[in-house]
């Protein structure tokens, strides 16, 4: 398997280490948000000789992993892992959760220290719970005080500049005040959330003329506790994958995957490896959320696998992956338009920041991309008007974005029906543009229906059956010939039916 130094998103499952946020300014949205797991992030003290916070990992005993603003260079492209960091919630945003790039550790305050070192912030955590959680408050001036909770109530974080050897400038949760200790800066690493080679590599032309399959399913391996699939670990999501793809699996060059966790990457990947003796690489983007005072984003944790009982096992990142055989050598996602928090009804409402990956196959001319649109639920986005939006931003991407030669072959869970779907739920316009630009692996089943499919999710009823309705896809060029076209009506653990196309593209 090809090696990713600096941007590897498919991550050890029994050691979650990169992952990180946005800067304290939001930047340009016409920026593609690579494809780490979260993007990476500095934390900058704003007084006292603006030190950078460094993880000390080789600390041993209660200060191993000990937050210290003791880091003084003059570009943060010189900083190393020790202050690097990224940006996690599991409460939607109303709080956030510091994870060290150095140990893959989440940042902990300790409650119980008593001394100069009550509260010390430490990156020694596994899991997400209480004592890893801090608040965001932003300043008039553009920085951060963090809040953390105590055995005493909320208290800001403070950067000691005045103790004395090795705990100078240690972190700790004890200030009721904010001065230049308790204000911090979020510096967006920008050099390290680049995709792998720079831009987009142009394509080896002219493009043979292919074969192939691709496959996409929503596994519902995240926070749905209806589903069998809700704290499944890596190995075990890897095995359902591999068999859904059957006896074809090495004519397979692309697999989307929907609501899983950054921690079934790696599994899964291994897993390819091992049924088709070649080399893959799993593409993870997470779905983010807003954090409360704050113009950042953080990407929402996944359920933890296990129970009370054996013990919690983090499981990293929400979101969504994209596998592809190893010869690809560059990939990016963008941010696709959301809701933005908002009243529904009487009650507050966090949403989820959406997103898309792509990857590329210079080789073979082949691009895949894939995304999960908004749901069309009131919490989310009841009238279209968002998921329309996200239609329309992956047909700019597919269609705009990419260097001519390229043939994009994309899907997956766009939570709309089919344009003349024979279903009541609307809207139906949603995918209109899809339809008219590229061809759909299941369109003209029907003559009287065109643009449509078979059903691709189960919803139960009141009355205790099941309605279906077609709300994932798999789109190929215009020129392409869909060999064949499969909706494997057993949904296993998740919720919805896998998708897979076999289809035939023309040299060019």
């Amino acid at each position: 398997m090809r090696q990713v130094v600096r941007h590897m998103v498919v991550l050890c499952s029994l050691l979650l280490a990169l992952v990180s946020m946005s800067t304290f300014e939001a930047h340009a949205a016409s920026r593609p948000v690579p494809v780490t797991a979260s993007d990476k992030y500095a934390l900058k003290l704003a007084g006292a000789g603006g030190f950078y916070v460094s993880a000390e990992v080789d600390n041993t005993g209660g200060t191993e992993g000990m937050l210290r603003a003791r880091t003084s260079v003059a570009s943060p492209e010189e900083l190393g892992s020790w202050e690097k960091f990224t940006l996690h919630t599991d409460d939607k945003g109303v709080t956030l959760t510091l994870r060290s790039e150095a140990n893959g550790n989440y940042v902990t305050t300790e409650r119980n220290y008593t001394g100069t070192h009550q509260n010390l912030l430490r990156a020694r955590g596994t899991t997400v719970g209480e004592w890893e959680k801090l608040r965001l408050e932003k300043q008039s001036d553009g920085t951060y005080a963090l809040r953390a909770m105590t055995n005493d109530g909320y208290r800001y974080v403070t950067a000691e500049m005045n103790d004395a050897g090795g705990d100078k400038g240690l972190l700790r949760a004890r200030s009721d005040t904010i001065g230049s200790w308790q204000k911090f800066e979020l510096v967006y690493l920008a050099e390290e959330n680049a995709s792998d080679e720079g831009p987009r590599p142009a394509p080896v032309l002219p493009a043979q003329e292919t074969s192939f399959r691709v496959m996409s399913w929503n596994v519902c391996a995240n926070h749905n506790g209806k589903c069998s699939n809700h704290r499944v670990e890596g190995d075990d999501l890897g095995a359902q994958i591999v068999n859904r793809m059957g006896d074809r699996v090495r004519e397979y060059r692309a697999v989307f995957l929907q609501e899983l966790c950054e921690a079934h990457a790696k599994p899964i990947e291994l897993e390819l490896e091992a049924v088709t003796g070649t080399g893959w690489d799993v593409r993870f983007a997470p779905v983010k959320f807003d954090v409360d005072g704050s113009t950042v984003k953080a990407a929402r944790t996944c359920d933890n696998a296990g129970s009370a009982e054996t013990g919690w096992k983090d499981r990293g990142s929400y979101g969504i992956a994209l596998a592809v055989p190893d010869s690809n050598v560059w990939y990016t996602s963008y941010d696709l338009p959301s809701p933005e928090n908002r009243t529904v009804g009487n009650k507050w409402q966090r949403i989820e920041q959406r997103t898309g990956p792509c990857a590329v196959l210079p080789g073979r001319a082949l691009q895949f991309c894939t995304a999960h649109f908004s749901a069309g639920v009131a919490e989310d986005d009841p009238d279209g008007e968002y998921r329309r939006q996200q239609a329309a931003k992956l047909q700019e991407i597919v269609h705009g974005y990419t260097p001519a030669g390229y043939r994009t072959v994309y899907g997956g869970d766009f939570n709309a029906v089919p344009t003349n779907s024979a279903s009541p739920d609307n809207p139906k316009d949603v995918m209109t543009s899809a339809y008219q630009a590229d061809t759909e692996c299941d369109e003209n089943l029907w003559a009287e229906r065109p643009f449509d499919g078979r059903a691709t999710k189960p919803i139960p009823t009141d009355d205790g059956t099941y309605r279906y309705i077609k709300i994932d896809y798999l789109f190929a060029p215009s020129n392409a010939t869909v060999l064949t076209c499969g909706v494997l009506t057993d949904t296993g653990r998740s919720d919805h039916y896998p998708i897979q196309g076999h289809f035939r593209l023309p040299a060019q």
